[in-house]
């Protein structure tokens, strides 16, 4: 397999994204709605946006793993056309997603990780691209037996990118469709992402209910207990980067108080939000509000992360001409640039000073690559 089949394969899918969300937002204005917050869905871009780039890493050792599960370890080798690995690859990859789901929602350490997810108090496609950075270092676990059942890599990272752009499409509140009972919809999604306890680790597929229903987490909508967006944390930064370790903050912070060892680790492992008894989890300040952040900021808050990333496609559309200093230290200006302009969103002191150290360490390095390019 090709190394298009990384993380870094999403960049490809980016301006089918734009394009998703244009006829999202002209739906939504027709039908009178208002989904989307810039400094909320700029957010949610940056922590999309540095998965992909962490992907360049953590995709190739995730695609050894997967193949090597598969040349050395498949109990069973299916006939080359049959029908079956494909139907494997897309129950099984959404099964696994299943576990993984609710592991997230289940397990203090990891809920630091996936929460990032749920951060946003909107409901649009844009949540959909805010991704936690480090939930494949788990998540593998979850689609070990794929390969192990005789899935090909190819079969596999197929269905797990349909799967994903279908996901995609559930997060809205305009693209609505019928489940026929065992697809994920709109309808059904967004109470995954609210924050009433009726509601609370519920509905955790991709693609399918079969698996919430079968195992006791499906719920629909109940008309007098509407969604309400968001965890119970609160939504605390616009920052995708800063994002990433909000909830391992809070989670150290109970740490440090807690009297006992075994709390300590307990703190990690119990359910989100449990703390030792006489500790309250800390309860931290809102990010600022959207009409608060000044006309000035948001320009150049855009025009920031457009530029940011367009350099970060150049890095992934054509990573196999780039050698690795130039991946290593490309990733390295796009995460601390998406750092930076959410530090400007947040308003947070010195983040102006910040900014414009780290434009002209990228302005540097586009130096170096070109003067490295042309040398070569």
């Amino acid at each position: 397999m090709g190394r298009l089949e990384t993380n870094g394969y999403y960049a490809l899918g980016v301006p089918f994204y734009l394009a998703i969300i244009a006829l999202e937002i002209a739906l939504s204005r027709w039908k009178g709605k208002r989904v989307y917050g810039f400094a909320d869905t700029l957010g949610s871009f940056s922590a999309g946006l540095g998965e992909i780039v962490l992907g360049l890493f953590l995709g190739p050792v995730l695609l050894g793993l997967y193949d090597f599960a598969y040349g050395e370890l498949a109990l069973v080798r299916w006939p080359e056309g049959s029908i079956v690995p494909w139907i494997l690859a897309f129950a099984l990859g959404d099964l696994g997603y299943y576990w993984y789901h609710r592991a997230g929602h289940s397990v203090a350490a990891l809920w630091a990780i996936h929460g990032v997810h749920h951060q946003s108090e909107h409901f649009n496609v844009s949540v959909a691209t805010r991704h936690p950075w480090f939930s494949d270092t788990y998540a593998f676990l979850f689609y070990a037996p794929i390969p192990m059942l005789g899935v090909p890599p190819l079969h596999f990272f197929v269905a797990i990118s349909i799967i994903s752009f279908y996901a995609l499409t559930v997060h809205s509140r305009v693209f609505h469709r019928p489940g026929l009972w065992f697809l994920v919809t709109p309808a059904t999604h967004i109470v995954h992402h609210s924050k009433n306890r009726r509601y609370l680790n519920k509905n955790f597929g991709a693609m399918f209910t079969v698996w919430d229903r079968m195992f006791g987490t499906h719920v629909e909508v109940d008309p007098a207990d509407p969604p309400v967006l968001g965890t119970p944390f609160g939504y605390q930064t616009h920052d995708g980067a800063r994002a990433q370790w909000v909830f391992f903050r809070d989670l150290f912070a109970v740490a440090r108080q807690a009297k006992t060892f075994g709390d300590k680790v307990r703190t990690f492992v119990r359910h989100p939000g449990w703390t030792p008894e006489g500790i309250v989890f800390p309860r931290q300040p809102p990010a600022r509000p959207d009409a608060a952040i000044p006309t000035r900021t948001k320009i150049y808050a855009a025009l920031a992360f457009a530029a940011t990333l367009a350099f970060a496609l150049y890095l992934l559309w054509l990573r196999d001409r780039h050698p690795f200093w130039q991946l290593a230290a490309g990733a390295l200006v796009v995460l601390w640039g998406l750092s930076t302009i959410g530090g400007l969103l947040d308003g947070r002191d010195g983040a102006a000073k910040r900014e414009g150290v780290r434009v002209a360490a990228t302005a540097a390095l586009g130096l170096a690559i070109a003067l490295s390019s042309s040398a070569s």
